[in-house]
């Protein structure tokens, strides 16, 4: 099995590297997407010194604080949309019939398809939020730790996606519904946990686990405890094996479309 996982990893990370230098054919392309998210990003600043300058604290947070959120919001969706971008385009796969490339290689099927694409802006993302991490909160432990967090945090975002993709097996244009997801799963991540009430608290750490993805690794870099670490490391590995569970189910109910292709 530990041979199986090596071999898996390393034809993503074959894949991934592929994407990357595809991604980069048109250089002047690839920096201006890069480099616009970045700056998009930047702008939000603006509005946080605004609020900031009224008030020293919002619900305990500081502007650093805040910040920290915006670092792990932005790292996670970064990696996960650098990483795992494929994970994202599951219904056109499916729907499309693409998924045929896949199912005559001999190694895991949900590996290739969500290590398939790679989003460049997605990059100007990462790279922001070790900006703001570097700026705002640098310490070499704060570093080393994010750089873990953010990780979980990508693969718990795309094995929510996987979930809610996988029901296009059985019902077409779902992916409206993670279209939803995507939108409350950034919105609820960017800010700080104690402006939502307890609802939005509960959908966010059971059905749209952006509490997962960013609250909890904010809590371990302002204070780090083995309790919330094991929280989040579980909770990952849980939602991983319920992704890769509801798509390799659903994959055995997908009729082939008879395409004949290579991967695009």
């Amino acid at each position: 099995m530990l041979t199986e996982a090596k071999n898996n990893l390393k034809v993503m990370f074959i894949s991934i590297k592929y994407n990357l230098m595809r991604a980069m054919e048109n250089k002047v392309a690839f920096l201006t997407s890069v480099i616009m998210m970045i700056f998009n990003n930047a702008t939000f600043i603006i509005q946080w010194i605004t609020i900031f300058s009224l008030k020293d604290f919002i619900g305990g947070y500081t502007f650093k604080d805040v910040m920290l959120f915006w670092a792990i919001a932005s790292g996670s969706f970064g990696s996960a949309h650098t990483l795992f971008n494929g994970a994202y385009k599951i219904p056109e796969y499916i729907e499309q019939g693409k998924l045929d490339a896949y199912l005559t290689m001999p190694k895991s099927v949900y590996c290739q398809v969500i290590s398939s694409s790679l989003e460049p802006s997605a990059i100007g993302d990462l790279i922001y939020g070790y900006l703001a991490l570097i700026i705002f909160n640098f310490s070499l432990k704060n570093l080393l730790l994010y750089s873990i967090l953010i990780i979980f945090g990508a693969i718990i975002y795309a094995a929510i996606v996987t979930i809610y993709n996988s029901l296009t097996f059985k019902y077409i244009r779902s992916s409206y519904l993670t279209d939803a997801m995507r939108d409350v799963f950034i919105n609820t991540s960017l800010y700080p946990d104690v402006i939502f009430n307890k609802i939005v608290k509960f959908i966010a750490y059971t059905f749209i686990p952006s509490g997962l993805a960013s609250w909890i690794p904010v809590h371990l870099l302002m204070n780090f405890n083995f309790k919330e670490f094991t929280i989040l490391a579980g909770g990952t590995f849980v939602l991983l094996g319920l992704a890769i569970v509801l798509f390799n189910r659903g994959l055995k109910s997908y009729t082939s479309s008879n395409l004949v292709g290579a991967r695009s």
